[in-house]
């Protein structure tokens, strides 16, 4: 079987472990290239995480909590993915029921660059492969979660006293109604 890796890091011969938001290293697998692709792109910087995805059978759903996340966050990136075969001893920690972890370092087996992740999650798209669920689908109750969720955030890294921060301008340019 072949598990997938995104990055926007070019040339890569080895994956290698990181500190992971659930506070162990790991290198993150998909066996969904689609949504290893997502994490091509990092719209925040760590500790912080925001990829809005979910699926309606084994269609891939981003949820654009900001009207039209998904373009401003992909558009003109280049990513790339890395295919490992074969790989013995994965663990599954999250609640994605396509995702994987590993806790060594993997060489890998294949890569491909894609030039334009929006144009090319675009062309998924249009094989019905990936859903782009804009702001005005999304329900008020699943918003108000996002929000609290931010606001958690806020309060939990004193973003506020730190306005120049990433994530500080992040929230600040996307969800100005809670910052």
């Amino acid at each position: 079987m072949t598990f997938y890796h995104g990055s926007p890091v070019a040339d890569l011969k080895t994956l290698k472990p990181f500190l992971s938001e659930h506070g162990k290293e790991y290198i993150y697998f998909s066996t969904n290239p689609l949504v290893s692709l997502l994490y091509a792109v990092k719209p925040v910087p760590k500790p912080f995480s925001f990829y809005p995805y979910g699926f309606d059978g084994e269609t891939v759903v981003y949820s654009e909590y900001f009207e039209n996340a998904f373009e401003k966050l992909y558009k003109g990136k280049s990513g790339f993915l890395y295919e490992c075969d074969d790989v013995c001893g994965l663990e599954q920690p999250t609640q994605i029921n396509c995702a994987y972890t590993f806790d060594n370092e993997i060489p890998i087996d294949r890569a491909t660059k894609i030039s334009d992740l929006y144009e090319y999650f675009k062309i998924q798209e249009q094989k019905g492969m990936f859903r782009i669920k804009p702001r005005n689908e999304i329900s008020e109750k699943e918003m108000q979660f996002i929000l609290n969720e931010l606001k958690k955030d806020i309060a939990a890294h004193n973003l506020k006293e730190n306005p120049d921060h990433k994530m500080s301008k992040f929230i600040e340019t996307n969800f100005a109604e809670i910052w």
